[in-house]
């Protein structure tokens, strides 16, 4: 754990420059790591994805913050309330669209994407939480929030507290990458908009490095 006191936050205006799109879905079962068949899945039909700093959530059901749960292996039985998340660039949003009406191939899996639910803009809001960072397989705590603490000091964030997480494993074509959750809090408003953007380490379109905001410390600590 990595905490130090502090901090001011200014008037900042969110941009409009990166932002996420939801799509109302439909699939009867879906593998925990689904993350590397999502991707490729959503490529076919978004080719520009791979090239850009574009991020794909994974798809969950509803199981509270996330803090605390294992995502190695089992299944999801994904609900009405499920739903397909991009973080796209403004430039990209027309096309994204047009995944409303497909089907996306997940060899054994599919999901119909029934409908564009909207865009939002990113939050400015002090706490955010990735479920999966990408980092060494058997690096310790400290050594992953210090990689980190490196990393957001690159990004011109001053680091007060950070918040090390559950590890887990996302199984692609030919490897195995390995990640931990990172809760990071007291940002100011564009340090919280900046780590949006930019993400934490390698692997977005495998749902890594996307922050998302949390209401405040308890809801992760509890």
């Amino acid at each position: 754990m990595f905490w130090q006191e502090d901090t001011k936050q200014e008037h900042f205006t969110l941009p409009e420059s990166i932002q996420e799109v939801s799509f109302k879905i439909q699939s009867k079962i879906l593998p925990m790591d689904h993350g590397f068949l999502l991707a490729q899945a959503l490529i076919k039909q978004l080719p520009w994805l791979k090239d850009s700093n574009a991020g794909i959530h994974n798809i969950s059901v509803a199981d509270g913050n996330g803090w605390m749960q294992k995502k190695d292996g089992g299944f999801y039985y994904p609900s009405k309330r499920s739903k397909l998340t991009l973080r796209i660039t403004h430039e990209h949003l027309e096309d994204v669209k047009n995944l409303a009406g497909k089907t996306l191939d997940l060899g054994d899996y599919q999901i119909k994407v029934i409908k564009f639910i909207g865009e939002k803009l990113l939050s400015d809001m002090p706490v955010l939480f990735a479920k999966q960072v990408a980092c060494e397989s058997g690096a310790s705590e400290e050594d992953f929030l210090q990689l980190c603490f490196n990393q957001l000091s690159d990004l011109g964030i001053e680091v007060k507290k950070m918040m090390a997480g559950l590890e887990s494993n996302i199984q692609t074509d030919v490897s195995t990458v390995h990640t931990r959750s990172l809760m990071v809090a007291d940002l100011k408003k564009n340090e919280s908009i900046l780590l949006q953007e930019k993400g934490l380490g390698d692997h977005r379109l495998l749902g890594c490095g996307l922050f998302i905001p949390q209401k405040d410390i308890e809801t992760i600590d509890n």
